[in-house]
């Protein structure tokens, strides 16, 4: 009996409280907080699977419902970002993103996607601003790295270079980082510098005609042209051609198979190399190359060589052009050549060659001197003062050329010229004996000599 009434009693009680509205008790508090997490963890977890497994709307639509379970965590919208990302939708992955950083400005990880982003856009300034302020918290490869490419197209090349060093320090297994450093230090004048970066580009594996040209620019600022030349055996080997880890230059006389080469780490190895790979048709490689002999001296085949090119040389680059060709004119003893050639240059550009006119005139006139003709010697020496008349040292050199061919009152006018130009020269009182001396001399010659 006693049974019976317990039992009745709450079983009424239960309906009582049913009948009457009451709620059954829910645990509050952390419990509750607990339970959001969890669903926004596994529908993230869900998102992040689907995502790998390249099902990119399923991962959008789960990620987002994981939000709004959970809408503080930025670890879902980043990846939620990188689901759009993947799905092809940039715009959409920047915008959560932006957002992300707008009420994290350290969430790292938003950063780097939308830095990556932006460097995809070439939106350089935005990679800057998005990752600089990012450095204080995560000191690593990926950061430097995209903040040096973003420095270096914006221009900023000592700040290109900072991060670029620090980038290969952290990795310093990264061919084009180097390559990049290296086009840094080139464009600044480290020549040195910059042909260290190179090599080690090729020594990690980066093999590239350009690269090649670039460092045989290097070593061509370095006046390495054609490095420690050795003697080596090739094998129906042929002049102007790479054979292993050698440039063939020239025969050794009375061998058939042995030959003068330069080394690998030389201006003229590199360049040729770049031409072998593919770029010899470019002008700008061609001329180096011209310059490369030039600048060793070897006249002749540099002179060959500014002829074969002179029809493919850009307006831009003629005065330049023609400069050099000049030069190897020279070498070769086509005076002629060299004054005609240097006289399209300046013709081309006369702020920049024109002054050089009464120096090559000089230089002319000093080979015929050394060759023992008087009259060429007098000749260009007084072209050379024609173009630069108040140089006392060009009138003091044709003053005593004229008294050399004892045209002793020619040689007074230019020392008296020198005088005037210069009254505390320094040879003053020499030059008061020789006019003296001379003008007796003159006053005894014939009318003919003396004029």
């Amino acid at each position: 009996m006693h049974w019976k009434t317990t039992f009745t009693f709450v079983v009424t009680c239960g309906m009582a409280l049913l009948l009457a509205g009451a709620e059954p008790d829910v645990p509050k508090g952390p419990a509750t907080t607990q339970s959001v997490e969890a669903k926004g963890q596994q529908l993230a977890s869900q998102g992040s699977d689907a995502l790998y497994r390249g099902d990119y709307a399923k991962a959008i639509e789960l990620l987002q419902k994981a939000i709004e379970a959970d809408p503080g965590k930025t670890g879902y919208r980043v990846d939620l970002a990188r689901a759009y990302r993947f799905a092809g939708n940039d715009k959409a992955a920047q915008g959560v993103l932006e957002a992300v950083l707008k009420t994290t400005p350290d969430q790292i990880e938003a950063g780097q996607v939308l830095a990556d982003i932006y460097s995809q856009q070439e939106n350089w300034k935005g990679v800057v601003d998005v990752i600089e302020p990012l450095l204080k918290y995560r000191h690593d490869y990926a950061a430097y790295h995209v903040l040096a490419q973003a420095k270096y197209n914006l221009g900023d090349m000592e700040k290109a270079r900072k991060y670029f060093e620090e980038a290969i320090r952290l990795n310093p297994r990264s061919a084009s980082d180097h390559y990049d450093l290296g086009n840094i230090y080139l464009a600044g004048n480290f020549f040195a510098l910059a042909a260290d970066a190179y090599q080690q580009a090729l020594g990690l594996g980066l093999q590239t005609p350009v690269l090649h040209y670039k460092l045989g620019s290097a070593y061509f600022n370095l006046r390495n042209y054609f490095g420690e030349i050795a003697e080596v055996n090739v094998k129906a080997g042929q002049v102007g051609t790479i054979s292993g880890d050698w440039y063939i230059i020239e025969p050794v006389p009375g061998s058939t198979e042995r030959f003068r080469c330069a080394p690998a780490a030389s201006a003229v190895y590199q360049v040729a190399l770049a031409i072998a790979d593919g770029i010899g048709d470019r002008p700008d490689i061609r001329f180096l190359q011209a310059n490369i002999y030039l600048n060793a001296g070897r006249f002749q085949q540099a002179n060959a060589m500014f002829k074969a090119i002179e029809p493919s040389i850009a307006k831009d680059d003629k005065a330049l052009f023609y400069f050099y060709y000049a030069q190897s004119a020279f070498g070769i003893g086509q005076y002629d050549a060299y004054l005609k050639l240097l006289q399209q240059a300046i013709a081309l550009d006369a702020a920049a060659y024109g002054a050089t006119l009464a120096d090559a005139y000089v230089k002319v006139a000093d080979q015929y001197n050394q060759a023992g003709d008087l009259t060429n010697y007098i000749k260009y020496l007084s072209l050379a003062v024609d173009q630069s008349p108040q140089n006392a040292s060009l009138h003091l050199q044709l003053g005593n050329a004229y008294q050399d061919d004892q045209q002793f009152a020619k040689a007074v006018t230019q020392w008296k010229m020198v005088l005037d130009l210069e009254p505390d020269h320094p040879q003053r009182l020499e030059l008061f004996n020789r006019i003296a001396k001379s003008s007796k001399l003159a006053a005894t010659q014939p009318a003919t000599k003396a004029n």
